[in-house]
C-alpha cells in the first residue's frame, strides 16, 4: 500500500518496484521471479482471486521450489484455507505474508515479514502456511487477531509451526509430511453464509435466507456452541433450514476451545435434530471450506461426510 492524493489514503501501490527498491536483498536468499495476478486491496479478494492465485501456482508449480504470495491481512486466512484446501498433498512450500505498516514506511514490519517468507520458502515445508511476526503458522489454522499489533495472527487451536528468530526453528512433528504427486481441487460455490447469534436477536430476521438458494450455513453460537433457548428459540429455525435440505453447522464466537454441542442441552437438541459442529476449526476455515464442499458434494449429507473428511490438517 502506498499513500494517494490528495488525502494520503492507502491504496494498492507497484509491487514489482518495491520489492527490488526497497529491500534488494531477497535476491541474496533466492532467484525471485515476481508475477501479478491482481493488485488489490484484499477486503476485494474472494472466489475469484482464489481462483486466480490457485491457477497461477498450478501453472508455475514445477518450475519453482517455492512459492510466495504477498497479501492484504484482512482476509489473509481465508486465501491461505482456500489455497490448503485446494493444493492437497502439496510438495513444497506455499507461504503468504504481508504487513501491518507498508514498506514506505521507516519503520514497518513488511521488510522483515518477506524476507522470512522467502527463506522459508526454500525450505522442507509442504503446506500453505502464513507467516508473520517471526511466527510459521498452518495458513487453515490462522485466524487475524489484532489490527495494530506486528503480531497480528495467532493460530488458536493448533501449535505454531516455527518460529524465525536468531535460527529458524521448525516444529517438525506438526508439519506435514511431504507427498508423492500434488492433488488439485479446484472450484468454489458460493452458497453458503454465517450468521452471528446475539442476545434477544429473533432468528425470524434470518428466516428469508432460507429462500435464497443457500446450501449450509454456520450459526456462530455462544461459549462451546450453546443455542438461546428461551425468548428467542432458534431450534425452530435450525429444523426449518435442515427440512429444507440446507446443511447447518454451530460454531462458537470464542477464539480458543472447540464446540462440543453434547455439553448443554440446547445444543444436544440441534445435534439430534440434525445440525453438526465445527470442533475445533476456526469460522474462517469452516466458510471456506463449505465453499469447496459445496462444488463437489449433491446433498445435505454429502455436505457433512464430506465437511468432515481431513484434507489439509484443518481438524
Amino acid at each position: 500500500m502506498v499513500p494517494t492524493a490528495p488525502d494520503e489514503i492507502l491504496a494498492p501501490g507497484n509491487i514489482q518496484n518495491q520489492l527490488l527498491t526497497h529491500v534488494p536483498e531477497i535476491e541474496k536468499i533466492a532467484r525471485i521471479d515476481v508475477k501479478i495476478p491482481f493488485n488489490m486491496d484484499s477486503s476485494d479478494i474472494g472466489v475469484k482471486e482464489w481462483n486466480a492465485i490457485l491457477q497461477l501456482i498450478i501453472d508455475s508449480y514445477h518450475s519453482y521450489d517455492g512459492i510466495v504470495i504477498i497479501h492484504g491481512t484482512d482476509t489473509m486466512v481465508y486465501t491461505a484455507s482456500a489455497l490448503s484446501f485446494s493444493l492437497q498433498q502439496l510438495q513444497k512450500p506455499v507461504v503468504l505474508t504481508g504487513s501491518q505498516r507498508p514498506l514506505y514506511h521507516l519503520r514497518n514490519d513488511a521488510r522483515s515479514n518477506l524476507i522470512d517468507a522467502i527463506e522459508l520458502a526454500t525450505m522442507d515445508i509442504p503446506e500453505v502456511v502464513i507467516v508473520f511476526g517471526q511466527t510459521i503458522l498452518r495458513g487453515n489454522r490462522a485466524k487475524k487477531i489484532s489490527t495494530t499489533s506486528y503480531d497480528a495472527f495467532e493460530s488458536p487451536n493448533y501449535p505454531p509451526l516455527g518460529s524465525l528468530d536468531l535460527k529458524i526453528h521448525l516444529n517438525n512433528a506438526f508439519i506435514y509430511p511431504s507427498r508423492r504427486k500434488l492433488k488439485v481441487l479446484s472450484g468454489f460455490e458460493t452458497k453458503a453464509s454465517a450468521i452471528h447469534i446475539l442476545p434477544s436477536t429473533h432468528p425470524d430476521y434470518f428466516l428469508p435466507l432460507l429462500d435464497t438458494g443457500l446450501r449450509a450455513i454456520i450459526l456462530l453460537a455462544f461459549g462451546a456452541g450453546n443455542l438461546p433457548e428461551f425468548s428467542p428459540n432458534w431450534l425452530p429455525f435450525i429444523e426449518e433450514a435442515l427440512q429444507k435440505d440446507i446443511a447447518i453447522f454451530i460454531g462458537s464466537q470464542s477464539i480458543h476451545g472447540a464446540t462440543d454441542l453434547k455439553l448443554y442441552e440446547s445444543g444436544q437438541k440441534a445435534l439430534k435434530a440434525g445440525a453438526e459442529q465445527l470442533g475445533e476449526m476456526t469460522s474462517e476455515a469452516a466458510y471456506v471450506k463449505l465453499l469447496k464442499v459445496l462444488s463437489i458434494a449433491q446433498s445435505k449429507e454429502e455436505i457433512y461426510q464430506k465437511f468432515f473428511e481431513n484434507w489439509a490438517g484443518e481438524f
